[in-house]
């Protein structure tokens, strides 16, 4: 089946209900535009692929879905518009139709060139310094996702003050001398940096403590990919996860700790499709710890991976929760679990900012104390000091 066929063989389902604009998180967040709703981009995909001499503009329909697959959770007809984007983003960027993102395309020439979406291998292992890390067939993976959140969310507010065409204009210049994105090192924000680089730090601990034992590759850890498969680089994932597979290989890797939810999804599950003979066993690290926790008396709320809950991958941190503390789900989890609006930060901060204010405001709703289970949506919800990352919540609570 070809990509198109790929595509038809799903939006032919939709029977154009609308029962998936009532849990899409973009929809709201664009002013009810409708073409930033899963119905209109799986209605927008249709008319685009059977109507090929049409002029539409494509390209930030598509990109700016949060591939969070709330929809199909809700959809009779078992459609998911998120595949859709994604297959329509690959369509875009094979020069079918649309225009490329000018961002994605600079974040594309990095990870190609330095293995990292802003060119800064070295910076994302600067969180280790002073650990002592084991000899191990066993490896910690960062995904680099704790440590990028500190310079995207400095560079967004740099965007703030700038026309986007103007990013877009600055973005495709900076593609042809991509050596420039590495400037990125000097813009971040000190707080954040220091609060993601402590949750790493606590991740170790807590992974020690319960007796794992584990290496840690550095900075010669590269970027798992993660952007070139979300923006629709299929083959440049291809054969980037080739690189990256060969790599853990020579190094004599066996199993990988995942720290993060997209990066733990993205290897569980992209992975073996993409490389041949993937044999790495995938392990996220909150399965792994034995410990023994104090009590927390005041409750929490928790705002729940999607790529854990929504892209059908199990793990231990809500048991982990539950016998901490009391839990108070918000209105939305679970299967209709709502996105923080993460993956939108980098090429559409304005909706990812819409979209995180809308689920802080439901969270907070149900209690004071906010637990998240995902960099991004720490990075994207920690409006007050009463959000925390799953890290740091549960090491203040361990028994030592």
């Amino acid at each position: 089946m070809n990509l198109i066929e790929e595509i038809e063989n799903i939006t032919d389902k939709c029977i154009s209900c609308g029962f998936c604009e009532s849990v899409c998180p973009t929809l709201g967040a664009s002013q009810y535009n409708s073409v930033f709703g899963a119905r209109g981009r799986v209605i927008l995909a249709d008319f685009a692929l059977k109507n090929p001499d049409n002029d539409l503009e494509l390209g930030d329909s598509f990109y700016s879905c949060l591939d969070c697959y709330a929809c199909v959770n809700v959809c009779p007809a078992g459609v998911n518009a998120g595949v859709v984007s994604e297959l329509m983003r690959e369509f875009i960027v094979t020069g079918e139709r649309g225009k490329k993102n000018p961002v994605a395309a600079l974040i594309r020439e990095s990870i190609m060139e330095y293995e990292s979406p802003l060119g800064l291998k070295r910076e994302a292992a600067e969180w280790a310094d002073g650990i002592s890390f084991q000899k191990s067939d066993t490896v910690i993976i960062t995904g680099h996702m704790y440590q990028m959140m500190p310079y995207t969310r400095a560079i967004n507010r740099i965007r703030k003050h700038i026309d986007e065409s103007v990013v877009k204009n600055v973005a495709s210049a900076m593609k042809n001398h991509i050596s420039l994105i590495k400037l990125s090192r000097h813009f971040y924000d000190k707080k954040l940096k220091e609060n993601m680089d402590a949750d790493l730090r606590n991740i170790v601990a807590m992974l020690k403590k319960s007796g794992v034992e584990f290496g840690y590759l550095g900075e010669n850890e590269p970027y798992p990919g993660m952007f070139l498969y979300d923006l629709g680089y299929r083959e440049d994932f291809r054969e980037y996860a080739g690189r990256f597979y060969n790599f853990l290989k020579e190094n004599g890797v066996r199993r990988v700790i995942t720290v993060d939810p997209h990066t733990h999804d993205l290897l569980l599950n992209g992975y073996p499709e993409y490389v041949p003979g993937f044999d790495i066993d995938v392990v996220y690290y909150t399965d792994l710890l034995d410990l023994k926790y104090r009590k927390f008396n005041d409750g929490i709320t928790i705002q729940e991976p999607c790529h854990i809950v929504l892209h059908n991958n199990q793990f231990r941190a809500l048991d982990i929760l539950n016998s901490i503390t009391d839990v108070s789900m918000p209105e939305r989890n679970g299967k209709l679990n709502m996105c923080c609006g993460g993956p939108d930060e980098l090429l559409f901060p304005d909706t990812a900012k819409n979209v995180s204010m809308q689920r802080y405001s439901e969270l907070k709703e149900k209690s004071e104390n906010v637990v998240t289970i995902c960099p991004l949506c720490y990075n994207n919800l920690a409006y007050d000091s009463k959000v925390k990352d799953f890290s740091q919540f549960v090491k203040e609570m361990v028994i030592d």
